[in-house]
C-alpha cells in the first residue's frame, strides 16, 4: 500500500511539473493581455487554466497527500522559474518577454499590434489615463512585459 501511494505521489509531481509548464507556455502564447486587462472573457480563460490543469494533475486522487503534493511542486516550480530568471536573461526574456514599442511619433507599428492583439483604442485609453487627451501630445507607446501600455508625452 505504501509503495502505491507513493507511486501516486511521484506521478502527482510529475503532472503538477509538467502542469506548471505547459500553462506558462499557453499564458505566454496567449499574450500579454490577458494578464494585464483582464476582460470577462480574459478571465474565463484563466478559471479554465485552473480547474483543467487540478483534474489533469490530481485525476481520481483527492487525498490530501496528493494535494500538498502538486502546491508544493508548483511552488517550487515557480521559484525555480523565478531563479532561473535572475540567474540567465535569455531566459527571463523567454518567459516574460520584452517591452514593444507599438506607437512612436505619430506612427503605428501594425505589426506589432496586430502580434500582440492590441488595438489603437487601448493605447488612446492609456493615454487619456495619463492626462493626454490627443495622441499628438504622445512621444511613444509601450507594452510592457506586463501587458501594460506606458505612454511617454513628448516634451
Amino acid at each position: 500500500m505504501v509503495a502505491i501511494r507513493g507511486a501516486l505521489s511521484v506521478n502527482t509531481v510529475l503532472k503538477a511539473a509538467a502542469a506548471y509548464l505547459v500553462v506558462l507556455f499557453a499564458i505566454r502564447l496567449i499574450g500579454r493581455r490577458t494578464a494585464s486587462q483582464q476582460a470577462p472573457i480574459d478571465m474565463v480563460v484563466l478559471f479554465l487554466f485552473g480547474g483543467l490543469s487540478v483534474s489533469a494533475i490530481l485525476g481520481d486522487d483527492h487525498s490530501f497527500t496528493g494535494a500538498m503534493s502538486a502546491l508544493f511542486t508548483v511552488g517550487l516550480m515557480h521559484v525555480s522559474v523565478s531563479w532561473l530568471k535572475l540567474r540567465f536573461v535569455w531566459f527571463e526574456r523567454i518567459v516574460d518577454g520584452t517591452p514593444i514599442v507599438v506607437y512612436r511619433d505619430g506612427d503605428w507599428d501594425e505589426i506589432s499590434m496586430r502580434r500582440l492583439r492590441m488595438q489603437q483604442a487601448d493605447v488612446r485609453t492609456a493615454a487619456r489615463q495619463r492626462g493626454l487627451d490627443d495622441l499628438e501630445k504622445v512621444a511613444v507607446a509601450i507594452v510592457e512585459r506586463d501587458g501594460k501600455v506606458s505612454v511617454i508625452e513628448k516634451s
